[in-house]
């Protein structure tokens, strides 16, 4: 089953998908932080938002106006290409294909969980269709 591109039900999958994998909550056992994501060519479609505690996803869901650590917004044609692998997550924020907000030392020393967290987003069956 495919959930639409950026909705509170896809988000949540991503939320469920990211609690399955070790590797991600064994580097951010010690982590907290929150991420927002948005379609900057799609402002009509609400922003979602993962509250990461300790490694484990605790909110998966629209945004809801608390602190955001990380913002990360690109097109909808960018946003294919990262979940589809087209464009890793190193390459999209180097080339400023995906766009970010929040420490980039803090993306940097995290690089291999940040990259675990752009492929979980992809793992997801997704509808662009939006």
């Amino acid at each position: 089953m495919t959930e639409k591109f950026m909705s509170t039900e896809w988000i949540r999958l991503v939320g469920k998908q990211w609690d399955t994998h070790q590797e991600i909550q064994k580097d951010l056992k010690n982590f907290n932080a929150t991420w927002e994501y948005y379609i900057e060519d799609r402002p009509d479609i609400p922003h979602v938002m993962l509250f990461c505690k300790a490694g484990k996803i605790i909110y998966a869901g629209p945004s809801d106006g608390r602190h955001r650590d990380f913002i990360m917004w690109t097109n909808l044609g960018h946003w294919k290409k990262i979940l589809s692998g087209e464009i890793s997550g190193k390459s999209a924020l180097m080339t400023r294909r995906l766009k970010f907000k929040g420490s980039m030392m803090t993306a940097m020393k995290y690089m291999t969980p940040f990259n675990i967290h752009l492929n979980i987003l992809g793992e997801i069956p997704v509808d662009f269709n939006i």
